[in-house]
């Protein structure tokens, strides 16, 4: 379909762009002969996919504070507590799910390019004017990393860059890189209880991107995060 040039690889684009329309196109519905029951389409398709990327960050959240809980009861904790998580709460939208959201937006992007009204400003506008760029080599590709912390624990921070996930790998101070986990959505929070109160360790963390389920391009520059006991 030509409308599905424009829609982004990675979920977060693919948010973006949704929202986007979902919000521009009523300016230019008349013109283009969009009725209020096609904007309420959008409108319910862009609530269900907004709704199913919560869903699935809510719960990521939710496990990597299982994985904590289940860390401290093995290991012990520093602060001699635990948080027992709750699972994550979250009302759908009503209705049944809208299925194949972004190849109904393929056709909503199509119908509006053919349409006779259509101009460049209105695709300028929607963001629905394909952007010709050079093709990325996966071969050359190398993740980078930051980091931010939450409750203590590192948060490693990357970008998606159209790979399918990323493979990281972390030194918690013995010398040894070992996996902490494969993601397919940015970005990661280290749950390894954190070293006794009042010390510091130097955790090293490094990354590769995959794609079609194997490793791509370059090792990440090492990245070293001080973490401190609480």
């Amino acid at each position: 379909m030509s409308g599905s040039t424009v829609i982004p690889r990675v979920d977060s684009g693919k948010l973006a762009l949704i929202v986007h329309i979902n919000s521009v196109l009523s300016a230019y519905a008349t013109m283009l002969d969009f009725s209020a029951d096609d904007l309420s389409e959008l409108d319910r398709a862009t609530a269900w996919f907004k709704y199913s990327l919560d869903l699935q960050s809510a719960y990521k959240a939710a496990g990597e504070a299982a994985v904590a809980l289940k860390n401290a009861i093995r290991d012990g904790s520093p602060t001699g507590k635990a948080a027992i998580p709750s699972l994550p709460i979250l009302t759908p939208p009503p209705g049944e799910p809208f299925l194949d959201v972004f190849g109904y937006l393929a056709n909503v992007i199509t119908r509006i390019r053919i349409h006779k009204n259509y101009t460049e400003a209105i695709g300028k506008a929607l963001y629905i004017i394909p952007v010709q760029s050079l093709p990325v080599d996966p071969s050359a590709m190398q993740p980078v990393l930051n980091v931010d912390f939450k409750g203590g624990h590192p948060r490693v921070l990357w970008a998606m860059h159209g790979m399918d996930a990323l493979e990281l790998e972390v030194d918690h101070g013995d010398g040894h890189f070992s996996l902490l986990t494969i993601d397919m959505t940015p970005n990661h929070i280290d749950t390894t209880p954190l070293p006794p109160a009042g010390t510091v360790v130097l955790w090293r963390y490094r990354a590769i991107y995959r794609l079609r389920d194997e490793q791509v391009g370059n090792w990440s520059q090492v990245l070293e995060v001080s973490v401190k006991g609480i």
